[in-house]
């Protein structure tokens, strides 16, 4: 099995943003036709990065979702409906440019996985927005991918009211996870018998990244991946091979810890039976969990052979 070591080096994070902000832009003088009634239709954008993002549970439940709002900018408030046509035809190279800008993978939402009733958004009289309706059920996405939509306004009715030039475009973002999905403090200790054999451990955050209803898996963001750290010789590593998930049983709330990756090992969980009572807690939102490969008959920690994990894994929040 193989065993990798982590070089921990401090980091600088380059934070890009591609929406305009001047003293024009914010003061709504755009420098075009309509521009002194304030007569534009923009895609609203509270956070400033043109996107918005829906966390779903994952169960089996018609969900209708405000996926975009439309917004008028004008002074007044219109005497008369307006209705603004949005497009998907360039959801593509917006879902490809934020990746590339954010170092993200959103994949393009599966048009079999949601309806949208109408492309054509109508502003009613005497109102400032609208919203863009999308119709899904997240008991049909994959958990493990995030989807995304990349929304443009196409055409509006009334021609006196101009589409920005600036709040144009929106990317909705879209992704289910279960009770169990978030962020965790990681205490764990590890068993090896030549990188570990005193059994030491350390603290690391982690995050639990939703793959079915009930079951996470364990993503280490110091590592950038999908594995349960280990000290060996010392130090932080990690094993290749090993992608741990962890499945809270129904009723019991016992745990049953597998290895995803299906070119590693196989993993046994030690349970109450054996010596160690591997459960969630759910009134402390807490995992208690011993697991690891290669034991003796029982289960039993075989000093020569065995690899073995304990981690108490401790809610946080959401990812």
């Amino acid at each position: 099995m193989k065993k990798y070591s982590l070089l921990l080096l401090g980091s600088a994070v380059l934070f890009l943003s591609s929406c305009l902000k001047d003293k024009e832009v914010n003061n709504r003088t755009y420098g075009m036709a309509g521009a002194d009634e304030g007569k534009i239709v923009e895609l609203a954008d509270a956070s400033g990065t043109h996107t918005g993002t829906f966390a779903f549970d994952f169960q089996d439940k018609a969900l209708t979702v405000k996926a975009v709002e439309v917004r008028l900018t004008s002074n007044d408030l219109p005497d008369h409906d307006i209705s603004v046509t949005l497009t998907l035809a360039n959801s593509a190279t917006l879902i490809s440019d934020y990746n590339a800008a954010n170092g993200s993978s959103l994949v393009t939402f599966p048009g079999s996985l949601y309806t949208i009733p109408s492309m054509s958004v109508t502003i009613p009289a005497g109102s400032r927005s609208a919203y863009l309706i999308i119709n899904t059920n997240a008991i049909n996405f994959d958990p493990s991918s995030t989807y995304a939509l990349g929304f443009t306004i196409e055409s509006v009715s009334d021609a006196a009211f101009l589409a920005s030039g600036n709040f144009n475009t929106f990317i909705t973002i879209f992704g289910a996870k279960n009770a169990y999905d978030g962020t965790y403090r990681l205490d764990f200790a590890n068993y090896h018998p030549a990188g570990n054999p005193g059994y030491d451990g350390s603290t690391q955050e982690i995050e639990m990244h939703t793959i079915s209803s009930n079951t996470c898996k364990m993503w280490w963001p110091l590592l950038g991946g999908y594995a349960n750290p280990i000290i060996y010789g010392g130090g932080l590593s990690y094993f290749g091979n090993q992608e741990p998930g962890f499945t809270v049983l129904a009723g019991t709330n016992k745990v049953n810890v597998y290895n995803t990756n299906a070119a590693g090992v196989t993993y046994t969980t030690i349970t109450a039976a054996s010596g160690y009572d591997s459960r969630y807690v759910p009134a402390e939102k807490k995992y208690y969990v011993r697991y690891g490969y290669n034991y003796d008959p029982g289960p039993t920690l075989n000093p020569a052979t065995t690899r073995e994990w304990t981690d108490v894994m401790t809610y946080l929040g959401p990812r």
